[in-house]
């Protein structure tokens, strides 16, 4: 039978057909070869000692991947590499600069507590393990998200997104930016000079905003992604979540938090954002001796390469990294 013939019988293209076959002669089968991917970054010894340090108790269960690398002192990330060149592009930044700049983002509130929902790591055995249990009681439990920002003294009005409301680009266009924040940042740039707006970066917010952005000539400050200890506005959100814990406890009605959140910003005194926007030069610093410290401790009990270490730049000549 030709080849011709087969391909017709079976249904296939020729080629197909022929590759089969070349593949039976060869193999003795004529499925592909199983494909081993990336060789594993882990041996099993490695993957034990992660195991085993996730493990040990609750707090080390709910260590995010970043604080892993740090404690076990593995190399750095990329995403790590980029916020640390960030941070170096910056270092020269006066309080004039910083002053000058729109911290924004949201934050979640809830009936059952305050802070965000933590996450742990674990076996699929251990789903109810004790130490990967919150000892939060969950019936009935409400929330809300809220968005806010703040530049030099001034802060702006707190923008409430109602439960259940998905905060896609064109949401957080026609009730937040265009309606709230464009606004916030005429204001802010009359007082202090051309302002830069720092934002989360969500990709549910970029479509849309774009073209918002663009109109309005919003000028965006350039942020390295999941930096949430480089926002400013994280550390007021940790401030009202504080307040609220301490001062009204768990509070059972969504309406009650609303109110408190806005009435806790309204008492948070000049002299603490004063002293967020100071102490940006220090939290550069921390971050980049962070990466030097954890990259060092990983360079003296591991091997690793650092002949393909990317440089970081700065202003002026490059900089490598501390342990490239």
């Amino acid at each position: 039978m030709k080849w011709k013939d087969i391909a017709a019988l079976v249904n296939i293209k020729l080629s197909t057909c022929h590759d089969i076959y070349a593949r039976s002669k060869v193999d003795n089968t004529p499925t592909n070869k199983h494909r081993t991917g990336r060789p594993p970054i882990f041996d099993e010894a490695e993957k034990e000692k992660l195991c085993l340090f996730i493990t040990q108790d609750k707090r080390t269960r709910q260590l995010g991947w970043e604080d892993l690398l740090t404690e076990l002192g593995y190399a750095c990330s990329v995403r790590t590499l980029r916020n640390v060149k960030w941070c170096q592009d910056r270092l020269h930044w006066t309080y004039e600069d910083w002053i000058q700049t729109l911290w924004t983002d949201e934050s979640t509130f809830s009936t059952t507590g305050f802070g965000h929902r933590p996450w742990v790591l674990c076996r699929p055995e251990e789903e109810f393990h004790p130490d990967c249990i919150d000892e939060t009681w969950e019936s009935g439990r409400e929330s809300v998200m809220i968005w806010g920002g703040f530049c030099g003294e001034m802060k702006s009005e707190l923008q409430v997104i109602p439960p259940g409301v998905k905060v896609d680009s064109v949401y957080y266009v026609t009730h937040i930016l265009d309606p709230v924040l464009i606004p916030f940042w005429h204001q802010t740039c009359e007082h202090y000079g051309w302002t830069q707006v720092v934002e989360d970066g969500a990709p549910s917010h970029q479509r849309f905003a774009k073209h918002c952005r663009a109109i309005n000539q919003v000028e965006i400050l350039p942020w390295p992604p999941q930096s949430l200890d480089l926002n400013l506005i994280e550390a007021l959100w940790g401030d009202m979540e504080t307040e609220l814990g301490e001062t009204f406890g768990q509070i059972k009605d969504i309406e009650v938090i609303i109110r408190a959140v806005k009435a806790i910003l309204d008492s948070i005194e000049i002299s603490r954002l004063d002293g967020l926007i100071r102490s940006m030069p220090e939290c550069l610093e921390a971050v980049i001796a962070a990466v030097y410290s954890y990259s060092q401790k990983g360079a003296n009990s591991r091997e690793y390469r650092t002949d393909t270490v990317p440089t970081i730049g700065g202003h002026g000549n490059p900089q490598p990294l501390p342990y490239s």
